[in-house]
């Protein structure tokens, strides 16, 4: 039960060429995305189809430092591979930069604008020899183009405390969105679901999720931040990197990136939305309590510290997408994470569920699932000792 922005800034490894993603998990579900708003596809580049056509522009040793290693910047098979050599230099000379810019389509480029919601999903291998360091390692970046502007958000691979990290921040005013350790991501494939509300002064978010291995690593929100800068915002991945490192930690390195999409939220998807009520679901090791002031109904589910108490519900549904709301409390600061399956099958093997701050304090996360025609099941399970938050309701609009 309950317990009590805007300021500046060949040899590989071990392995020459990472195995090639086959399977990814699928990501943690948005949040940022509204009622009544779908995900719309906007750009899903191949290596293979699309190759350097995929971006808006590209910054491949800007200042010819080395050019007989040129490109550093190019398709590998189903991958877009970055390379970077410590001898290379950017046109200023203390740091290093190989990275492309925006998204590029047979249309033309796509212009992320205020007040838009976007979605960029992406697989990522970094191997050991791409380090953390002292001084900043972006791998990913948003910016409103042109030369000399400050990026809006940043993904870094910063040491803290002599730690590897891997971090997600708005810019300016240096705000942490998320982080986590960065070694045990090294030389494997990870996850990244990022969601960009575009806002300025406090009306933009940032959702950051990194995934490894089909469980959450990182499940980070940050809402009432500054997103925005110029008169448009465009995504950036590669390697920029200052030399001024004091760990050691600078050697030859590369980047590889695959399955690539954007996302933009438009009108559609609002549907019928209907209710179900956790005190009406099948409560295995739990209770229906009424404490906590706030819920839903006549009550929540309170389940039982232990791994494996669920709640299921029973929803009815036609043959197709939907968007699953789950409303949860949690007034611990620990993260009761959680399997969620539709029907037996897992949509999400460790769904985050962090502390609310408070017990009567409640949040809702959302994720896209499949239904079939007629009765349908949605169950969550705790997937550790401390059970599951407190749940208050489930809502399914298609």
């Amino acid at each position: 039960m309950e317990l009590s922005r805007r300021q500046l800034g060949i040899l590989f490894g071990a392995a020459a060429t990472a195995p090639l993603l086959t399977a990814r998990p699928a990501f943690a579900a948005p949040t940022l995305l509204p009622p009544g708003q779908t995900w719309q596809q906007m750009w899903a580049p191949t290596a293979r189809g699309d190759g350097m056509r995929a971006w808006e522009s590209i910054e491949d040793d800007r200042a010819d430092s080395h050019t007989s290693a040129a490109p550093h910047i190019f398709p590998e098979g189903d991958n877009f591979r970055f390379n970077m050599h410590t001898v290379d230099r950017d046109t200023s000379t203390d740091r290093q930069r190989h990275e492309v810019t925006g998204n590029r389509t047979p249309a033309g480029h796509l212009l992320w604008k205020p007040g838009e919601l976007w979605r960029v999903t992406y697989s990522m291998f970094i191997p050991a020899t791409l380090k953390a360091t002292t001084t900043f390692t972006h791998i990913f970046q948003t910016k409103m183009p042109g030369s000399g502007t400050a990026p809006i958000t940043v993904t870094s691979l910063r040491r803290v405390d002599g730690r590897q990290t891997i971090e997600h921040k708005v810019f300016e005013p240096n705000i942490l969105v998320g982080r986590a350790d960065l070694t045990p991501l090294h030389d494997k494939w990870i996850d990244i679901d990022y969601e960009l509300k575009i806002g300025d002064g406090s009306s933009g978010a940032v959702r950051w999720v990194l995934s490894s291995g089909g469980t959450t690593v990182v499940d980070a929100t940050r809402t009432g931040v500054d997103t925005f800068l110029g008169d448009r915002v465009r995504p950036k991945w590669g390697i920029y990197r200052s030399l001024g490192d004091t760990s050691g930690s600078l050697q030859n390195c590369h980047l590889l990136l695959t399955n690539l999409k954007s996302y933009k939220a438009v009108p559609g998807g609002g549907g019928n939305t209907t209710r179900y009520e956790a005190e009406n679901a099948t409560i295995s090791q739990g209770v229906v309590e009424s404490n906590h002031a706030g819920h839903s109904g006549t009550g929540f589910v309170n389940g039982d510290n232990v791994a494996g108490s669920y709640t299921e519900w029973t929803v009815t549904g036609t043959a197709g997408p939907a968007t699953l709301r789950v409303r949860y409390g949690n007034g611990t600061t620990v993260n009761r994470a959680a399997a969620i399956a539709v029907n037996g099958t897992a949509v999400v093997a460790n769904q985050s569920f962090n502390g609310t701050g408070a017990w009567t304090t409640w949040a809702t996360t959302t994720l896209p699932v499949t239904l079939n025609a007629g009765t349908n099941t949605v169950r969550i399970t705790a997937n550790t000792a401390n059970g599951n938050p407190n749940l208050d309701y489930i809502e399914v609009t298609q």
